[in-house]
């Protein structure tokens, strides 16, 4: 078919269905194939942190409040572009999913990590959208092919804060207190033995046990998760200093998103 024999109104509606597949993840009509954005581990935090969810923990009354993104810009909504012209982000913000902790647990100390206090708390995912449903994320690429979850940078803090999340959760913000805090082995990947180690998302660094600037612990929410029927929860964690009392985690949620299946009667 040749373009120019075509009318105008049918050659925009081609257009406008070429768009919108693309935004669902169904199909692209470029002719390039989209290409991921060069990002070093120590830039992840400052080029994706609008988008991450904030879990603010506070140690001493074992509990844990997370604040989705609040929607500002564009750079703060889902990332799921595509086409020659942009970037594949598979980036999911605060219009497409909640994240909700339950079940806070402190554990005793060193009794999983000498001189530590690990705390566990357990998030269920929760998908906004209800004709999209999630897949494995196009990019980052995953280390299997799941929607994941990971624990992009956490930051010690001395005092609560003021500020509210867009689902209704306080962010917990105050000036850095001191210790460490390192995520646990409950951030397990897949649930089997030896899945979740540190992964690089964002480069080709060759990582290693330690969790760096560049490689980062993760959890998977399962392949494929339908809207309304699939809310699948998994327990995270964090070891921490004896002298934390409060911290903040930020997390990524990666997936993208394709046609949900048709709600039977």
């Amino acid at each position: 078919m040749i373009l120019s024999d075509v009318s105008p109104s049918v050659v925009r509606s081609i257009a406008h269905l070429c768009c919108t597949l693309t935004v669902m993840g169904v199909a692209g009509c470029g002719s390039e194939r989209p290409t991921a954005p060069a990002v070093t581990g120590a830039d992840a935090a400052s080029q994706f942190g609008a988008l991450a969810f904030t879990a603010a923990v506070n140690v001493r009354t074992g509990a844990v409040t997370i604040a989705a993104p609040i929607v500002t810009s564009s750079s703060t909504s889902t990332r799921v572009h595509s086409g020659s012209e942009a970037p594949s982000l598979s980036l999911l913000g605060s219009d497409v999913v909640r994240l909700v902790p339950t079940n806070v647990r402190v554990s005793s100390l060193g009794a999983f990590t000498p001189n530590r206090t690990r705390i566990t708390f357990d998030v269920t995912l929760e998908n906004k959208l209800q004709s999209l449903a999630l897949s494995a994320p196009s990019w980052p690429v995953p280390p299997a092919p799941y929607v994941i979850l990971f624990p992009l940078d956490y930051t010690v803090t001395s005092a609560p804060g003021g500020v509210t999340g867009s689902d209704g959760n306080s962010v917990g913000v105050g000036l850095p207190g001191r210790g460490t805090v390192t995520p646990s082995d409950n951030w397990n990947g897949v649930g089997i033995s030896g899945s979740g180690a540190p992964y690089s998302f964002f480069n080709n660094v060759v990582c290693g046990a330690a969790v760096t600037d560049g490689c980062f612990r993760w959890v998977s929410f399962g392949a494929h998760l339908e809207p309304t029927r699939d809310r699948p929860t998994r327990t995270i964690g964090f070891d921490i200093d004896p002298s934390v009392a409060q911290f903040r985690a930020r997390m990524i949620v990666a997936a993208d998103l394709v046609p949900a299946a048709p709600v039977l009667p």
